[in-house]
C-alpha cells in the first residue's frame, strides 16, 4: 500500500502559500469560531503550545508550582509548562496545584476535573455546537495543525469574555508574527529553522497576517471536514476497542482498535504510528495504559483506503480464528 498516514493530517506548504492574500483579521477569526461554539470565548495563538504557556499564565503559575501531566505528554506539553512551572508526572500529578489532562484522540474519559484544570484537546474535531470544556475545567486548548491540519494556529478557550480579553492583550504584547511563521514552513528542508522556531515559539504568540489566509480558509471548510470525519467513523467504529464509547461531538482522528497485528504489518498497511498506548479508565481499577492500534481516520484518509484496511483486518481475524 502506498498510503502513509499519521495520527494527525499533514500540513501542506504549498497551500499555506497560496492562502495569503486571503489578507483578515484575528478578530476576524476568533468571531468565526465564536460563531461555531458558542460556550466560550477564544483566544487564536500562533500554536498550541502557546496557548497553554498563555494558560497557565493567567493561572497564576510560577517556576515553584506543579503543574501536573498526563503519562506520555509530549516533548511540546512539557517544554510549554517548563518555561512557566515545573512538571510532575506520575501517581503524584493528581496532587498538583494545577493539572494539564489530555483527552486522548478526542476522547472525554476523565470528568469532574478540579475548576482551575487546563484541559488538553490539541487533536479534537468538535461539531459545531458542541459544549466546551467537557472535564469542567476553567481552559480548553485546541491545535488546528493537529485538527484542521494547517501549518500554525492554536486556540485557547477561555469561560468569560474578561479572561480572553486580558490573554489577548498579552499575546500581543509578547510579539511574533511573520517572521516566525516562515522559520516554521522552512523547518522541513533546513533543521536550524526548526530549532529556532522550537526554542522561540513558547515567549511568542502573536500571529502574522501572512499566516491568517490559510486559518480562514480551514475554519471557513469546518462543517465540511466535520462529514468527513463522520463518515469515517460510521465506517471504522464496530472496530474500535469495546471500552470505549462512540464520540458524537467530539471526533478523534483516529479510531483505537485491537493490537492484534505485528508492529511491521501495520506499518505496511500505512499506519506510520504503529502502536500506541492510550490511558483507560473505569471506576473499579481507576486509570491504566492499554496497548491499541489506532486507525487513522481524518482528512488526509480516503474511504477507499479505509475499506482496503478494514478488509485486510477482517481476513486476519477470520484466519485467527482458526487457529
Amino acid at each position: 500500500m502506498t498510503a502513509n498516514h499519521f495520527l494527525w493530517p499533514k500540513n501542506n506548504i504549498r497551500r499555506a502559500l497560496s492562502s495569503i492574500p486571503r489578507i483578515t483579521k484575528v478578530s476576524a477569526l476568533e468571531g468565526m469560531l465564536s460563531d461555531l461554539f458558542l460556550g466560550g470565548y477564544p483566544v487564536l495563538c500562533s500554536s498550541g503550545r502557546v496557548a497553554l504557556v498563555l494558560a497557565l499564565i493567567e493561572s497564576g503559575m510560577t517556576r515553584e508550582s506543579l503543574v501536573g501531566v498526563f503519562p506520555y505528554a509530549s516533548h511540546c506539553v512539557l517544554d510549554a509548562i517548563a518555561r512557566v512551572a515545573t512538571p510532575l508526572a506520575g501517581s503524584a500529578a493528581k496532587s498538583a496545584h494545577l493539572r494539564v489532562v489530555y483527552h486522548q484522540w478526542g476522547f472525554v474519559q476523565e470528568t469532574e476535573l478540579p475548576s482551575n484544570s487546563i484541559e488538553d484537546c490539541v487533536d479534537t474535531l468538535c461539531i459545531p455546537g458542541a459544549a466546551l470544556f467537557p472535564g469542567g475545567g476553567r481552559f480548553e486548548v485546541w491545535s488546528l495543525p493537529k485538527i484542521l491540519g494547517t501549518t500554525s494556529g492554536g486556540i485557547l478557550w477561555c469561560r468569560d469574555r474578561e479572561t480572553a480579553k486580558k490573554i489577548s492583550t498579552l499575546r500581543d504584547k509578547r510579539g511574533g508574527g511573520n517572521f516566525q511563521w516562515l522559520m516554521r514552513l522552512l523547518a522541513g528542508v533546513y533543521p536550524k529553522a526548526h530549532d529556532y522556531w522550537q526554542g522561540a515559539e513558547g515567549t511568542l504568540g502573536k500571529l502574522g497576517h501572512m499566516q491568517m489566509g490559510e486559518i480562514l480558509v480551514a475554519i471557513s471548510q469546518w462543517e465540511t471536514t466535520v462529514g468527513d470525519r463522520l463518515n469515517k467513523l460510521s465506517l471504522t467504529w464496530s472496530r474500535a476497542v469495546d471500552w470505549l464509547p462512540r464520540p458524537w461531538d467530539r471526533l478523534p482522528p483516529v479510531v483505537p482498535m485491537e493490537p492484534n497485528l505485528s508492529e511491521t504489518m501495520i506499518r505496511s498497511l500505512g499506519i506510520s504510528s504503529g502502536y500506541r498506548m492510550m490511558e483507560r479508565f473505569n471506576k473499579q481499577n481507576g486509570a491504566y495504559i492499554s496497548k491499541t492500534m489506532p486507525l487513522p481516520i481524518h482528512q488526509d484518509t480516503s474511504i477507499a483506503w479505509l475499506e482496503e484496511i478494514l478488509i485486510i483486518l477482517d481476513k486476519h481475524k477470520h484466519n485467527a480464528g482458526k487457529i
